[in-house]
């Protein structure tokens, strides 16, 4: 069971970021409010930054891939403790103004500080994962983690000789 959780991390990290880099055309060197010519990828990690074993190394294993298999320059950025949607706010700022195109918040939690970002910098492409923002240049990168999870119950089910299966979520 552990291998497909592996698996099934690596595999949204990597369709998280394909699907942002190439949903929404544009770059931030047709109308100058990205800072020139395009630098690259970057993330704008979530509460627990890389090394959490789970939704961040997904994501950072999809920008190495990004950087490995395609050639894309990238940037990632650690969140801090206690950090406020005003932060958020500031860090995708500052890679949009870097010229980064497309940027990407991991996480829900990005939800307020995308849509007002996004909405200074249209000539970027933003991406967010786990919510749906509307604006133009805006990718909301949703999965039916239902599906996953259901068909993850039926493996459990199949598996056990126990006929007993456990859960560990995330957050409430």
């Amino acid at each position: 069971m552990r291998r497909i959780s592996r698996l099934t991390r690596v595999a949204v990290g990597v369709a998280s970021l394909a699907l942002a880099a190439t949903a929404c055309g544009g770059t931030s060197s047709e109308g100058g409010d990205g800072g020139g010519d395009d630098k690259g990828l970057a993330i704008a990690y979530d509460v627990g930054g890389k090394g959490d074993q789970s939704f961040n190394d997904a994501a950072y294993a999809g920008l190495e891939k990004a950087k490995k298999e395609f050639g894309y320059k990238t940037a990632d950025i650690e969140p801090t403790d206690g950090e406020t949607d005003a932060d958020k706010e500031q860090r995708l700022t500052s890679l949009a103004k870097q010229g980064y195109n497309p940027v990407i918040g991991v996480g829900f939690a990005y939800g307020p500080a995308m849509k007002a970002v996004a909405a200074k910098y249209p000539d970027t492409t933003f991406g967010i994962v786990d919510s749906v923002v509307e604006g133009k240049n805006v990718a909301s990168l949703v999965f039916a983690e239902n599906e996953a999870s259901y068909l993850a119950g039926v493996a459990a089910a199949k598996a056990t000789k126990t006929k007993t299966v456990g859960f560990v979520g995330g957050v409430d």
